[in-house]
């Protein structure tokens, strides 16, 4: 993947860098005693990558499914996953990889539905660094945030590759970070989230940016979905199912509609997310929304082999000691089958 650069002078929008304050976009807790209110935590602030979760919200589908959804700011999948499984929130964005990782730590949750059923995980480097391929990434210095999703299974994507993982160097940086080391060529590259740092990579470089898919590789895990407490599955299916079919609603209209969406996430952050970025980000979100497996498949719906093969990348990459069955991660049972 190639994105032009430009020397537009943006602000960053990177997984973890502020793009808005949002205590509750959109409309806050309903009065309206006809609807069901919901919390839904993000597992960041708000990126052009959650608009799914604002077009439901901004275009009335929650409200079709009688929710009053208040939409909060996050700080990590991590910290998503702890305010379901303590029943602070009704509903988590997070990770499927966290989501395992969770269950570990026997914190109650289940994904409901996913969103990025292909990993966004990428390698983002300058032209000038000449990496084309897995194998140029030999002998590189490669930027990482120790304990986030895309590092977890960026060894997985260089033995598939046929990299020895020991001949390239790993610094350690923090997410803010990546992206100055990059332009101050500190780094040859960095492993990230597709659609929130590649395009302000491309928008801020004086030369043409570099990503390398981890899923060309053949990589299979899932990523960002909806994670919520399996007592409110059990005792709340409506709520659940509502609130899944307004998602899978605002990720058909997205993918629909890529332009409206950015327009759409402009408007609600004018100060900090600039359109040239929301455009592209939303356009290489909507490219993650389904694997080789789920193609054909509605939105939303997990495959149970991608689900197998994701837990089988994480237990040997992350030395789990408690692994479930695939299917004591999520459930379909609240996917329309008409939403695809």
């Amino acid at each position: 993947m190639a994105l032009q650069s430009r020397r537009d002078a943006l602000g960053l929008l990177v997984a973890g860098a502020s793009v808005g304050v949002l205590q509750g976009i959109g409309p806050a807790i309903s009065e309206d005693k006809n609807l069901t209110n919901v919390r839904l935590r993000l597992d960041f602030l708000g990126t052009p990558a959650h608009a799914y979760f604002f077009a439901a919200q901004q275009r009335g589908y929650f409200e079709a499914e009688r929710l009053s959804v208040e939409i909060l700011e996050g700080n990590s999948s991590v910290v998503s996953i702890q305010q379901v499984a303590n029943k602070s929130d009704d509903f988590g964005v997070a990770g499927f990889d966290a989501l395992v990782s969770a269950l570990q730590e026997d914190l109650p949750s289940v994904m409901v539905m996913c969103v990025f059923r292909r990993t966004p995980a990428v390698l983002v480097s300058l032209r000038s660094t000449g990496i084309k391929k897995a194998s140029d990434l030999v002998g590189k210095t490669i930027g990482v945030r120790a304990g986030s999703g895309p590092v977890t299974i960026f060894p997985a994507y260089l033995t598939a590759s046929g990299v020895d993982v020991a001949s390239v160097k790993l610094l350690n940086l923090d997410f803010s970070a990546f992206i100055p080391s990059l332009l101050q060529k500190r780094i040859d590259g960095f492993v990230g989230f597709a659609p929130t740092q590649l395009p302000v990579a491309a928008n801020l470089a004086s030369e043409p940016v570099d990503a390398l898919n981890f899923s060309d590789a053949g990589i299979v895990t899932m990523s960002m979905g909806i994670v919520a407490h399996p007592d409110t599955v059990r005792d709340r299916p409506q709520v659940v199912r509502g609130l899944v079919r307004g998602v899978q609603r605002g990720m058909q209209w997205v993918n629909a509609n890529p332009e409206e969406a950015s327009k759409m996430m402009v408007s609600l952050f004018p100060r900090t997310i600039k359109p040239e970025i929301s455009k592209v980000s939303v356009e290489i979100s909507n490219t993650f929304l389904a694997s080789a497996r789920t193609q054909k498949k509605p939105f939303g719906f997990i495959d149970e082999d991608d689900a197998r093969d994701t837990v089988e990348i994480l237990k040997k990459y992350l030395n789990l000691t408690k692994v479930r069955e695939p299917r004591g991660y999520f459930t379909n049972a609240f996917i329309d089958n008409s939403l695809m």
